[in-house]
């Protein structure tokens, strides 16, 4: 009876979600978004139309079409991966680490119906590494054994999948010496072999390069050397390619040179250097395509020293067309995707090129050879990230104008050729669109869309193209007429024209679209989303932070300044207002609500409400105190630690001569000094109590030795940047009594104070004529004093008051989703003010601003608070959830929270490590109980905090014939998974003509219907009605069963129109029992 007078009651216990809290928390790594970082190797598969990529890391990705992903790491640690090669349409592949390790993996099939990257088994080669180092690897065409070349000239055949080494084929080096005439030998030793290559149409004829230039063409079956190819003019060999006509090869050379060659004769007939006649660089690969017109030569390197030897390039030519693609990173390696012609000859169709910091596929079938737009695998760090915004619930509406408006006339208009493969998973998640928004060092805004398994980008914005800066107007065509013929390629650009330009914050609204940003000298921008082109003047507003404060004077950077002429702006967003804060100092805070048309923005002076509709200022207010000198230095005051410091010691030392020594007491007020001194007393006597407690305890510090809390050091006032202002938001909410529910504005700063104000906006139809007006204002301050970080309004229900929209948006896209509620006994009550410091969590009620819980964690654990979100957690099958306060502190450790009401904490999760400082900084929580964060400058880990939020990548690759998983050849002999019941006879199931009937589509949509247990009542093998060993039957066995099946069938028929309306799909289990009763 005394349970609702407890302190943090409130009410009778939850009965509902008492049974279902165990369901709505998980905590699960997903998937890694963005690019590979560090990669360093790169292979393709033709028949599966795959890709992978390994990094320096032992960390290997394979790729497919969107939502086709797969991931696999080496047990060694972080040995890097050398190279990767394909068994090609086998979903296996080899890798090649740099301890010279070599190893299998496989697509295997998992429960759920896909495949996973599974490790099968690793060799080595004998001998000691260094000199048996490999240096090349070449699949063999049939996928029965691979050369393997090494450092010592010794080529090794390896069997395949045992991966054991043979003990005849090998080519060793002396072979070659002693049938090498003596006017083609280079000394006594041939060099590590650099270049292994299969003929394209006899198998048995491989191409061998050594590095002192020397090339053989080996027949495997005689065991001998069919021709010898000698070197030209003492050159080193790099790179050896055939042309796909399998008559002629080229060769590539280290002083830039290329040789082709006939097979039939010993001497080149072309030699020539592209970029020649002065001296250049190696060209380290070569290929040799063929085209519906003239054959391609493509080739890395080969730049001339003196004048381009820093550049890292890809030429590709083609008769008179000449292009040298100019990457601003380190090509790792390339390969060309070709289709068969009529004439037998692979047809050159598309260019893919993996550098160290992006991969860009060019067309080269298209006019110009323009590169495809990337569905997956773009690079977020072209520029580097200074802000990410994760948007939920963005409306389809305004995401088709993001595409439609996103027009790029110089990008290919073809297919994404890497195509192989099929996603398997649930299209629920891209239900609700989901928007991550990044802010760049050079000024740009990237959309990119996560609600899936892929990250791909929607539009990249320019903020940039409203100010004037240094160097613009450039052409993109910079190189000129000049030779070579330099075409700058790939988004990748580490280097900022303006560090001012950089986007701080960044909000977006889910239902206009508004986008408005905050950059590093205090400029604003709104940008509206627009399907015409307009050319306009930009219109431009300044506030003053200090209000008119003269004891303060800003020693930071300059503002950027806005261009006076009219601007032409293109279709999708465009600038529609600029607010420019004064001093220029850094946005530190932003809030956007685009019904309103109001934008709240806080620098480290103060804080001010915008009116973008009207282009006016509705409040503004700074908070600074005295003497904080510190905020006005700026973000590039490099002498900033350097003054303080010489500020001190001459405070000190002139305290000191005033004082006439040390022990010399300052001029202060009896009274003052011995209040300070009790107070020093008290705190000493109070920290010594605090050591006696924690003395008995041997393992360090307990929270349950000092009663849950710990000693904390008391906040220094001479910190500065006190007056910065950590966060800003809206509500609609009660503010000044409990009848009127009115618009509020809250801004919290870095000494612990929350300003909130009651804000009066006219209704839309008169919303031009009216100003925005505040009604009223309060002040609170908390007593800690520490960082405000999170300001949010909650109702009665639970359900934060700043996303209805959000709300509703979600209940109608899922009907079938049980709407968020509170227990039958519980009622709802008054909103609630959810505070969250650096230290603590205070929970007050509105409007009289009662003190309702307090949640301390400085003093339980001696952790900050770094993100505070709330998100929603619901059970999988989306028939209970709610909303909890979801915390991330700077020990890596995630605190959920239920019952604003009550405070309670359910569930502390250590997500990242303490010691991963940048992860901590760029984490992301959202409002659909997942997270992001850095784990590299180029990839973002996802997590799911609740069952219902997880994103996994179920999806498969490979498509195994009837034939072989009758034979159970290979490693994906399970033939229950691909095919869940057989629905023919044998004989036609061998012969491999049959058509999955409607049974099979039905049983392949459902997972848990793939089960090797409920073959054996509907087989065909299996008899029906008679014992075992009656074999005589077999022929009424079969016709007995095609006759149950189709009434099986029409059955099944019956049962799918009945549920139609729910989209049901058959229970398996029900369908035997079916079977059972209809033989019966």
């Amino acid at each position: 009876m005394f349970r609702k007078w407890k302190k943090g009651g409130g009410g009778a216990t939850d009965s509902s979600r008492e049974k279902f809290k165990e369901d709505i928390y998980t905590f699960k790594k997903t998937i890694k978004h963005g690019f590979p970082y560090l990669p360093s190797a790169f292979a393709y598969d033709p028949k599966l139309k795959l890709m992978v990529i390994g990094n320096k890391s032992g960390e290997i990705k394979i790729f497919g079409k969107p939502g086709v992903e797969f991931t696999g790491i080496h047990e060694q640690g972080n040995n890097q991966v050398c190279l990767l090669h394909f068994i090609c349409g086998q979903g296996k592949l080899v890798s090649v680490l740099d301890d010279n390790s070599i190893h299998l993996w496989s697509l295997e099939k998992t429960k759920t119906g896909g495949e996973e990257l599974k490790w099968i088994k690793s060799n080595q080669l004998p001998g000691r590494p260094g000199v048996n180092q490999i240096t090349v690897v070449e699949i063999c065409s049939d996928n029965s054994s691979m050369w393997v070349g090494t450092e010592s000239g010794t080529i090794h055949k390896v069997a395949l999948p045992k991966l054991h080494i043979m003990e005849k084929g090998g080519i060793h080096q002396d072979q070659i010496i002693q049938s090498v005439p003596d006017n083609c030998k280079t000394g006594k030793a041939l060099g590590s072999v650099e270049a292994i290559s299969e003929h394209p149409s006899t198998s048995s004829l491989i191409l061998i390069g050594y590095n002192r230039g020397l090339i053989a063409l080996w027949n495997d079956e005689t065991q001998n050397v069919d021709h010898f190819y000698p070197n030209v003019e003492g050159k080193t060999l790099e790179s050896l390619a055939w042309n796909s006509n399998c008559k002629e090869f080229m060769s590539a050379y280290s002083d830039g040179y290329l040789c082709n060659w006939r097979v039939d004769s010993s001497s080149p007939h072309n030699t020539y250097s592209p970029y020649g006649p002065f001296p250049c660089k190696p060209i380290l690969k070569a290929l040799w395509k063929s085209s519906r017109s003239h054959t391609f030569v493509i080739f890395s390197g080969g730049m001339p020293r003196a004048n381009y030897g820093d550049r890292h390039c890809i030429s590709v030519i083609q008769d008179n067309k000449h292009v040298t693609f100019d990457f601003t990173s380190r090509i790792i390696d390339y390969f060309v995707i070709c289709k068969n012609s009529r004439d037998g000859e692979e047809v050159g169709e598309f260019l893919v090129v993996l550098a160290e910091e992006e991969l860009v596929v060019i067309d080269l079938q298209e006019e110009g050879w323009p590169s495809l737009p990337l569905p997956y695998l773009a690079s977020p760090h072209a520029s580097a990230i200074t802000c990410c915004q994760h948007i939920y619930g963005v409306s389809d509406t305004i995401f088709q104008k993001i595409q439609t408006s996103n027009q790029q006339t110089k990008s290919s208009n073809a297919e994404w050729p890497i195509n192989g493969g099929e996603d398997l998973s649930s299209t629920k998640s891209s239900q609700i669109r989901s928007l991550l928004l990044t802010g760049h060092e050079d000024g740009n805004i990237k959309i990119w869309e996560v609600s899936g398994l892929s990250m791909w980008p929607v539009m990249k914005i320019q903020t940039s193209n409203v100010f004037q800066i240094d160097g613009d107007g450039g052409d993109d065509d910079e190189y000129g007429e000049e030779f070579p013929p330099f075409r700058r390629i790939g988004e990748f650009d580490p280097y900022s024209d303006d560090p001012r330009l950089a986007v701080r914050k960044v909000s977006m609204c889910p239902v206009t679209g508004t986008i408005v940003a905050g950059g590093t000298a205090g400029q604003v921008l709104v940008l509206s989303l627009s399907q015409d082109a307009i050319d306009i003047q930009v219109p431009y507003i300044s506030v003053d932070m200090l209000q008119a404060r003269t004891d303060f004077t800003w020693k930071g950077h300059e503002k950027l300044d806005l261009k006076t002429s009219h601007i032409a702006m293109k279709p999708g967003y465009q600038v529609s207002s600029v607010l420019q804060c004064e001093p220029p100092a850094s946005i530190t805070a932003l809030s956007l609500n685009a019904n309103w048309g109001l934008v709240g923005v806080g620098t480290s002076h103060g804080f001010a409400l915008f009116d973008f509709m009207q282009n006016d200022m509705i409040i503004s207010r700074c908070t600074l105190e005295a003497g904080e000198q510190l905020a006005m230095e700026g973000n590039f005051s490099r002498v900033r630690s350097l003054k303080m410091s010489i500020r001190q010691s001459m405070r000190r030392i002139s305290g000191s001569i005033r004082g006439g020594g040390r022990n010399a007491s300052r001029r202060s007020s009896g009274r003052r000094k011995h209040h300070r001194t009790d107070m020093n007393k008290k705190l000493q006597e109070a920290n010594a109590a605090l050591v006696d407690e924690e003395a008995p305890s041997s393992g360090g510090w307990s929270p349950a030795a000092t009663g849950g809390h710990r000693r904390i050091e008391a906040r220094s006032v001479d910190d500065g940047m006190t007056g910065m202002v950590r966060c800003c938001y809206f509500a609609q909410t009660y503010l000044r009594d409990a009848v009127s529910l009115s618009p509020t504005f809250w801004a919290g700063t870095n000494s612990g104070s929350v300003y909130c104000y009651a804000l009066h906006i006219p209704d839309y139809s008169k919303r031009q004529d009216h100003q925005v007006s505040y009604v009223a204002g309060k002040l609170i301050q908390l007593k800690h004093a520490a960082p405000v970080i999170d300001i949010c309004v909650v109702d009665g229900d639970d359900i934060p008051a700043s996303s209805p929209n959000l709300y509703n948006i979600c209940q109608r896209l899922n009907n079938n989703q049980a709407p968020i509620t509170s227990s039958p006994e519980r009622k709802s009550s008054a909103p609630m003010l959810v505070i969250s410091s650096e230290e603590q969590v205070k929970v007050f009620s509105l409007p009289k601003f009662s003190p309702k819980r307090k949640i301390k964690i400085t003093a339980v654990d001696g952790s900050l608070i770094r993100k505070v979100k709330i998100g929603r957690f619901q059970t999988p099958n989306s028939s209970y959830s709610e909303y909890n306060l979801v915390c991330l502190t700077n020990t890596g450790e995630i605190h959920m929270f239920s019952h604003f009401q009550q405070l309670r904490l359910h569930h502390t999760i250590l997500c990242l490590a303490r010691d991963n400082v940048t992860a901590i900084s760029s984490a992301l929580l959202t409002s659909d109980a997942q997270g992001l964060y850095q784990c590299s400058q180029s990839e973002f880990q996802r997590f799911a905090l609740s069952p219902a939020s997880c994103v996994d990548a179920t999806c498969r690759a490979t498509i195994m014939t009837s034939q072989q998983q009758h034979d159970g050849s290979g490693d994906h002999a399970a033939a229950a998974d691909d095919v869940a019941i057989s629905m023919t006879s044998q004989s036609a199931s061998e012969d491999n003509k049959s058509t999955p009937s409607s049974v099979d589509v039905n049983r392949r949509r459902s997972p848990s219907s793939r089960s090797s247990k409920k073959l054996n009542p509907s087989s065909p093998k299996t008899p029906l009605l008679c014992d075992d060993d009656d074999d005589d039957d077999d022929d009424d066995h079969v016709n007995k069963h095609e006759s149950f099946i189709e009434e099986m069938e029409r059955t099944i028929a019956e049962a799918q129109v009945d549920d139609d309306d729910d989209e049901e799909v058959v229970d398996p289990d029900q369908v035997v029992v079916d079977v059972d009763q209809i033989i019966g």
